[in-house]
């Protein structure tokens, strides 16, 4: 019997942590401007505009605003996060993962195994091929484990099993030929210039010619593909 289907995303019950502390931060915000802003204007004869005007705001009204304000301000980043996230849902043919404007769905015998790889969820053939590499958190490894190795799909942990064949890529390097080096070379322009959707079409176009490509601290790493 296979199992049921799971879905795995953020668990919506920190919306009001987020809310809260948002607007608790609003709150602070209320009470410390006019000291720190005249601490500022002491010190270095100059403030933000921003604490200029909360400064200048009685605080009767800046205390209600500011909490809602700042109550806003948390939801907002934690639906920010939930979308970033997406959720990934493992059923008796596999497994879909839906973003907020996007979706793709992997057959359980075309996944050779899965893993977390910082905060992104990555799946791979039997070639090692990666088949996805998609944002996800590493708060959602234990779940995400169990939902995997419930429908027969390695889970190989939170971290890359082959992290440590990756190198940094050198523009013109010899290990590559000259069409390697000028799809990279457009995917730096493509992330440079936040063009997710081209930067995830050259990484699958290099895929096709064995090159594993992700990113760190704003610069690829490649893996060749071997055997």
């Amino acid at each position: 019997m296979s199992a049921p289907s799971t879905t795995i995303t953020l668990d919506r019950r920190l919306t009001p942590v987020f809310i809260g502390v948002g607007a608790a931060a609003g709150l602070a915000l209320a009470f410390i401007a006019e000291p720190v802003t005249a601490w500022l204007l002491d010190r270095v004869d100059s403030a933000p505009v921003f604490l200029r005007i909360v400064d200048e705001v009685p605080l009767v009204v800046a205390l209600p605003a500011l909490t809602v304000i700042g109550a806003l301000a948390g939801w907002f980043v934690f639906a920010i996060w939930e979308g970033e996230v997406g959720t990934v849902t493992l059923d008796a043919d596999g497994v879909l993962i839906t973003k907020e404007k996007s979706s793709a769905r992997f057959m359980t015998d075309e996944i050779a195994e899965a893993f977390l790889d910082g905060d992104e969820l990555v799946l791979v053939d039997n070639a090692t091929r990666e088949l996805s590499r998609t944002t996800s958190d590493n708060g959602l490894e234990p779940r995400l484990r169990t939902a995997f190795e419930a429908h027969g799909i390695t889970w190989r942990g939170k971290e890359d099993p082959r992290g440590a064949a990756f190198q940094p890529w050198v523009d013109r390097g010899a290990e590559l030929d000259a069409e390697d080096h000028a799809l990279l070379r457009a995917r730096q322009r493509a992330l440079t210039d936040k063009r997710a959707g081209e930067a995830a079409t050259l990484r699958d176009q290099l895929r096709d010619r064995d090159i594993v490509v992700r990113d760190r601290d704003k610069a690829q790493q490649i893996r060749r593909i071997t055997g």
